[in-house]
């Protein structure tokens, strides 16, 4: 006899056998959101319906050995409750070939950090001749197909990911296109912090923003830290924000929020979490000059993804055994950290690169909607991109 569903649902992901009143949106979150498991995923990507996508998963492990009579049969009781989605299933059992095809390479002991800064509202960029590079548009495609053949990957932003003046149209529409992507957390930079609605428009992210060195940053929608489990590792992120970016706003901002040492705050993370973490990072908004600093000055930490400063490190910099990187502006890059571990979750080697994200590169379409909002409400046109769509 099958294994019960709720067997099957708990190896993905959901612990609670009660599905029927619950239905998937804990396991969808726990699975795509988390890049568990790449057979649900490849599914969930195919069908975009959550629960054709768990039963399908369901019959998949039901069958993975032998997809014969019994497949078919089981099937066959799936057809009568759900009518038209034969192609689909067979659809997904070539996708999910193709995934373990792709994954079978892949290494346990690898741990991936995606990350990204200072976007600055870039949802597309100018198509300048100078300039040929994507934005948000071409980095949704380029971190979904990541992590799709890289399960181990956490993604994080080092904040800015707004405008640098307020435009409030432009920030709802940033938003929009951060909730579609598959961040674990970002940190506040000082042009979120900047804005009066920042709390109302944090609601609609379904990841944590964070401010640690922040006084009562609960207040204003952010959290402290993030412990992540990937795989076999688990990782503790905080993000700290250093005074000093506000240096040139209005009096009104520099008095509204107070502070608190970020390196005394990363300090006391890392003496908390060290023990019983695999990876400690820090996301912070300070620049690299203070980044350096602040990896000389503190034992332990193994990352630090750094912002404000705008700078491009393509192989990022090492200093007392930390690695820190820092990935340009405007959406232009990619970053990738490489971590790779021994058995018993020590790291013996990290590395990281930048990827350029081209006009070649695929767009998503959900984005190109949001910038096509953003022309129509603001009547600007891109007239280098009409220009490079009808070469």
């Amino acid at each position: 006899m099958d294994p019960p569903a709720w067997a099957i649902l708990t190896l993905f992901g959901e612990r609670s056998p009660n599905i029927r009143s619950n239905p998937a949106d804990t396991i969808i979150e726990k699975i795509i959101g988390h890049g568990n498991a790449p057979i649900f995923k490849a599914i969930y990507a195919l069908v975009k319906k959550r629960k054709i996508a768990i039963m399908i998963a369901v019959i998949v492990v039901f069958n993975m050995n032998k997809f014969s009579k019994k497949s078919l049969e089981s099937y066959v009781l799936l057809r009568q409750f759900l009518p038209g989605i034969m192609g689909t299933y067979f659809k997904s059992l070539i996708i999910i070939a193709v995934c373990f095809h792709t994954t079978a390479w892949t290494n346990d002991n690898d741990l991936y950090i995606l990350h990204t800064n200072n976007t600055n509202g870039a949802l597309e960029n100018c198509y300048c001749p100078d300039h040929p590079y994507g934005a948000v548009e071409k980095r949704s495609v380029f971190i979904k197909n990541f992590i799709l053949k890289y399960p181990n990957t956490i993604v994080l932003d080092s904040g800015d990911f707004f405008s640098v003046t307020e435009k409030p149209i432009l920030d709802s529409l940033i938003i929009e296109a951060y909730a579609t992507l598959p961040y674990d957390a970002v940190l506040a930079g000082d042009q979120e912090l900047s804005r009066e609605n920042m709390k109302n428009l944090f609601h609609q992210l379904n990841f944590p923003v964070l401010a640690s060195n922040l006084e009562n940053f609960e207040q204003y929608g952010l959290s402290g830290h993030i412990i992540i489990e990937r795989g076999k590792f688990k990782i503790a992120v905080v993000g700290t924000i250093h005074s000093d970016v506000f240096r040139y706003y209005p009096e009104d901002i520099r008095e509204k929020y107070s502070f608190l040492d970020p390196k005394e705050t990363i300090r006391s993370f890392v003496d908390k979490y060290s023990d019983s973490a695999d990876v400690v990072v820090a996301l912070t908004h300070e620049g690299h000059d203070k980044d350096m600093v602040l990896a000389s000055d503190v034992d332990g930490i193994d990352v630090i993804v750094g912002s404000h400063s705008q700078s491009k490190l393509d192989s990022g910099d090492v200093k007392n055994n930390c690695l820190i990187v820092q990935a340009g502006k405007e959406g232009y890059y990619v970053g990738v950290v490489k971590l790779t571990f021994d058995e018993k979750n020590n790291i013996v080697s990290s590395s990281a690169r930048l990827v350029t994200l081209t006009l070649d590169m695929p767009d998503d379409p959900y984005i190109m909607e949001l910038i096509s909002v953003l022309e129509k409400t603001t009547t600007h046109v891109n007239r280098n991109k009409l220009k490079y769509q009808n070469k």
